[in-house]
């Protein structure tokens, strides 16, 4: 005799039966216990039952890591090029290559393929939340905006890639790219391109 013989349960389907093999105990005490763990863990995190020190213990890392990054760029500063080569690398079509590349590995995720905005800003018109003159866009790529969510890109590209991305973010202003996000911040005229454009 079959030693499953007796395991079979009495439904059938087109034929097909199935035995009652169940779980072995250790896997469904892990299953009850990760159970128990996400009903407490959601109820002490996510309904605000967690203490007052929580937040604030929060808003402590973000100022100390906040620190360690300015130290970093007071220790290592990263001077932008001057406006003029900012501009005149924003025709140069070697740069803008390298730019286009870079902003398609780094920036198109929040910014659009087009940096016509997506969960960053809109980078073609002329309204800048950080300021829209060529160092002042280097100077929000370097140390980026970690309050909205943007990383500070100086301490991982290089400043010749940084340089060439902000040119190239320069060489997009005034483009209509298919359903731009509405501008936000203030209006600043981009400074004029260098002749020959």
């Amino acid at each position: 005799m079959d030693e499953n013989e007796n395991k079979l349960l009495e439904h059938a389907a087109d034929g097909i039966q199935e035995y009652d093999n169940p779980l072995p105990g250790w896997l469904l005490a892990i299953l009850y216990a990760s159970i128990v763990f996400s009903v407490v863990y959601v109820g002490f995190y996510a309904l605000a039952f967690a203490p007052d020190s929580y937040d604030a213990e929060l808003r402590q890392e973000e100022i100390a890591d906040r620190a360690v990054l300015q130290a970093y760029f007071n220790a290592n500063p990263l001077v932008p090029p001057s406006t003029e080569n900012l501009l005149a690398e924003a025709v140069d079509v070697d740069v803008l290559s390298k730019g286009a590349g870079r902003f398609a590995k780094t920036c198109a995720s929040c910014h659009g393929e087009a940096a016509q905005g997506l969960i960053g800003p809109n980078l073609v018109d002329n309204q800048w939340l950080h300021g829209g003159k060529v160092t002042q866009i280097f100077n929000t790529v370097v140390k980026g905006v970690p309050a909205k969510g943007m990383p500070p890109w100086g301490r991982a590209i290089p400043p010749e890639e940084i340089a060439a991305v902000v040119s190239y973010i320069r060489s997009l202003q005034g483009s209509h790219p298919d359903n731009p996000k509405p501008g936000e911040g203030e209006v600043v005229e981009p400074e004029p391109m260098p002749q020959g454009r």
